[in-house]
C-alpha cells in the first residue's frame, strides 16, 4: 500500500540532504520552511483571533431567498410562493435561536461556579464571541413566545402584520428580514442626526449635574434606548438613567474583549457593523474599510476617553476633547 507523505515526512525529508543537491544549495530549502511554518502559524492565530472574537453566524438572520416573478405567471400564484419563502425563513431563524440556546447552556456551564458572565469575560474565562452569544440568545429567547404566536395566526401575511403594526421589537434578530434590518438602522441614524442637531453638550464642555439629562436623553436616542413616543409627549422616560448606565457597562467590557481576543482587525463585516452602531458610529453607506477605521479609532479614544463622553460627541470631535 502506497503510503501518503504528511507535512512531517517532508520538513524531515527537506532538513537532511537529499542526494543530488550541492551542500550550497541546502539554505535554499530552510528559509522556504520557515516561511511556510511562519504562514501556517499566522492562519492559525487569524483563526483563533476570529473565533475568539466572532459570535456564530446562527445569531445573525439566515440568508433571505425569495422567488422571482416570472412574466406568465399568476400574482396569486407568485404572493403564494413569497409567503411560503418567508415562512421559510421565519421557521430556519427560530431554530437558529433554538441552536443557540443549546450553545448558550454548554458554556453557561463552563463558566466557574459563582461567577457571572461579566466577570467570567472580563478575567477570560469567557470569549467575546461566547459573550456575544449569551447576551443575544437570552434577547432573541424572551421575544420568542410573542412572535411564534403571531407566525401562527398570520402565516404568509407575518411580515406585512410585523411592518404595519410595528412589531419589530418582538421579532427576535435571527428573524429580521433585509428590509427590516435597514429601515431599523436608517430610523436609528436619523434619529441619532436630529439629536445632534438639536444640541445636547459642546465638544469641550464636560458633562455637568445640571446637563446630565440632556446627556442622558441624547445617549437614548443615540442608541435606541427608548421610544420615541417620550420625545414626543416631552417626558423623561423611567429609568433611563439605568438603561445608560448598563449600556456603558455593557460597552467598556466589549471594548476590552475586542482589543484583548485579537482586535478590530479580525472582526467580521457584519461584527464590525453591529460593533460600531452599538456605540452611536454611522454606518449606512459607507464602506466597511471606513466603518472599521472609526471603529478602531473609538477604541484608541476610549484609552484616554469615557464611552458616556465619546457618545455626546461626533467622531470628528473626538481629537479636540
Amino acid at each position: 500500500m502506497r503510503s501518503i507523505p504528511t507535512a512531517l515526512t517532508y520538513q524531515r525529508t527537506a532538513m537532511q540532504r537529499p542526494r543530488g543537491i550541492a551542500p550550497s544549495l541546502q539554505h535554499l530549502l530552510r528559509p522556504t520552511i520557515a516561511r511556510s511554518h511562519k504562514s501556517l502559524v499566522t492562519r492559525r492565530a487569524i483563526t483563533d483571533n476570529s473565533v475568539a472574537l466572532n459570535p456564530p453566524a446562527s445569531t445573525l438572520p439566515p440568508p433571505l431567498e425569495l422567488p422571482e416573478k416570472r412574466p406568465d405567471q399568476a400574482k396569486i400564484k407568485y404572493f403564494y410562493r413569497l409567503g411560503k419563502a418567508y415562512v421559510g425563513f421565519y421557521k430556519a431563524g427560530i431554530k437558529a435561536v433554538y441552536h443557540n440556546y443549546k450553545l448558550a447552556r454548554q458554556i453557561q456551564g463552563q463558566i466557574p461556579h459563582g461567577l457571572s458572565r461579566e466577570a467570567a469575560l472580563q478575567n477570560g474565562s469567557l470569549t467575546r464571541a461566547s459573550y456575544q452569544l449569551l447576551l443575544r440568545t437570552r434577547r432573541d429567547l424572551a421575544r420568542i413566545p410573542l412572535f411564534a404566536l403571531v407566525l401562527t395566526v398570520c402565516g404568509e401575511f407575518t411580515p406585512i402584520v410585523v411592518v404595519f403594526m410595528g412589531l419589530s421589537k418582538a421579532v427576535p434578530r435571527t428573524c429580521w428580514v433585509p428590509k427590516q434590518v435597514l429601515g431599523a438602522q436608517q430610523k436609528l441614524e436619523e434619529r441619532r442626526r436630529r439629536s445632534f442637531r438639536d444640541g445636547t453638550i459642546a465638544p469641550d464642555q464636560q458633562p455637568l449635574v445640571e446637563q446630565l439629562p440632556s446627556a442622558l436623553l441624547h445617549i437614548g436616542r443615540s442608541l435606541a434606548l427608548y421610544s420615541e413616543w417620550w420625545d414626543r409627549v416631552g417626558l423623561m422616560p423611567p429609568l433611563l438613567d439605568r438603561r445608560v448606565k448598563k449600556r456603558l457597562e455593557q460597552l467598556d467590557l466589549d471594548d476590552h474583549a475586542i482589543s484583548r481576543d485579537g482586535g478590530v482587525a479580525y472582526l467580521k463585516g457584519e461584527e464590525v457593523e453591529l460593533a460600531a452602531s452599538d456605540r452611536g458610529l454611522d454606518v449606512l453607506g459607507r464602506p466597511e474599510e471606513e466603518v472599521r477605521a472609526v471603529l478602531q479609532r473609538w477604541l484608541i479614544a476610549r484609552k484616554k476617553h469615557s464611552a458616556f463622553k465619546l457618545l455626546l460627541n461626533r467622531p470628528s470631535a473626538w481629537q479636540d476633547l
